[in-house]
């Protein structure tokens, strides 16, 4: 009998963890006047791919069948919320391009009021697959390339105070740890303190201010932050915002030394006649998978109608990726995206999407064109049962980064039956 890894037993443990104690919390229900809800459905589903790994050459066709069996559980309470969303994925290749194998997706969160309108505890576990990229999303092209199992557990004790009609103030703790199945990602444990402020200086108008004290240990370098930031959001007209938060931030690297920066985001959402549009551009500083910090810089403007029968989306974005503390500017991503679909009957649904993105690899002196596009038909067979059809077109290429050439198509046909 072949091994158990350790990962596997550390995830079975702590599931198995999980439902023990929502057991014992819905067996009181009653008692406790809370409300429970609980739905599962299964998924089955069948795709065929052209290109299992990606590749420019020697490309690999293959037949994939998922089973993916999934448990959404809400419990509500006086003083406590669990939530719990967990989906097996099971994947058998016809050809045995890939062994069988399993994915899980668990999303597990919890809010206790220790104190009555005072004192709060947070706690949260995410365990999903998630791209090693931070510039490119892989989740959105492939089962498995470029891409690992990350954990995510938060627990923040906090208070929360009313010092005034309209005001709050929240003082607290987090702890947030990130692991990484692959290697190549970077494991982190982070500690912070926080005070923020937020205030209703009118019936348009709310401010923010805050401070921020965070102490990382990571696989490469550990760091200590501190934060300051102040922000504001003006509603001039119905469903239409003004809003700015800027902040600086001063680095402590234990090896590298000390630096200050800032990061901002600033923008304006406009609800016209037939469409909102939103302008927003930002600069923060963010957690990376392979990397202790990246900052990216982002610029972007999207438009949506607001049409329930037939939704349009179509969004202009310019992003700039440095690696940290060097500064140096590591990718230039920009590109458009679009989607519509229409609802022909309230269950029946047909829909279309599209992202055409340029990366500018600066140490590479190289760049990728990415398309992606794709269809899908959403069809209701009966009240707990629909059967979806959907179509994937991936065209990638590169002149130099071999890796980042292939074609790709995918076709999935599949049901979903809930209960």
């Amino acid at each position: 009998m072949p091994a158990i890894k350790k990962d596997t037993v550390r995830f079975i443990l702590t599931l198995g963890q999980f439902a023990l104690l929502l057991l014992l919390v819905f067996s009181g229900r009653d008692a406790w006047g809370a409300k429970f809800s609980a739905q599962s459905s299964v998924s089955v589903s069948e795709q065929y791919n052209d290109n299992i790994y990606l590749t420019d050459k020697d490309r690999t066709t293959d037949y994939i069948t998922q089973v993916l069996p999934s448990l959404n559980l809400d419990y509500k309470a006086p003083l406590w919320k669990w939530g719990l969303a967990y989906t097996l994925d099971f994947r058998h290749y016809l050809n045995g391009s890939v062994s069988d194998n399993f994915a899980h997706n668990l999303n597990l969160n919890n809010s206790t009021e220790l104190l009555r309108k005072l004192f709060y505890l947070d706690v949260s576990e995410r365990y999903t697959r998630s791209s090693l990229s931070l510039t490119r999303n892989y989740t959105q092209e492939s089962l498995f390339v470029n891409q690992t199992d990350r954990n995510d557990f938060t627990a923040a004790p906090h208070f929360t105070l009313r010092p005034g009609n309209g005001t709050t103030l929240d003082i607290g703790y987090t702890y947030e740890n990130i692991w990484y199945k692959n290697s190549s990602g970077i494991n982190k444990q982070d500690s912070s303190l926080h005070a923020d402020a937020k205030t209703e200086a009118s019936q348009n108008l709310e401010l923010t201010a805050g401070v921020l004290y965070l102490w990382e240990q990571n696989d490469i370098e550990n760091f200590n932050k501190t934060n300051l930031y102040v922000g504001a959001k003006y509603r001039y007209a119905p469903d239409s915002h003004l809003f700015f938060t800027v902040g600086g931030n001063i680095y402590d690297f234990h090896i590298s030394g000390t630096s200050d920066q800032l990061n901002w985001d600033a923008g304006i959402d406009h609800r016209f006649a037939a469409f909102t549009a939103k302008i927003e551009a930002s600069s923060q500083f963010v957690e990376d998978p392979t990397y202790i910090l990246s900052r990216i810089d982002t610029y972007g403007i999207s438009l949506a109608t607001g049409s329930a029968r037939t939704p349009v989306t179509l969004g202009l974005n310019l992003s700039e990726y440095r690696d940290w503390p060097s500064e140096e500017l590591r990718t230039t991503a920009y590109g458009i995206t679009g989607a519509v679909s229409h609802n022909f009957t309230p269950g029946t649904r047909i829909s279309a999407n599209v992202t055409a993105q340029r990366y500018e690899d600066k140490l590479e002196n190289s760049y990728t064109n990415s398309l992606i596009s794709g269809a899908d038909i959403n069809y209701a067979l009966f009240r707990n049962m629909s059967l979806s059809l959907d179509y994937l077109y991936i065209y990638s290429h590169s002149p130099v980064v071999l890796m980042d050439s292939y074609l790709n198509n995918q076709l999935t046909a599949g049901i979903t039956v809930t209960f």
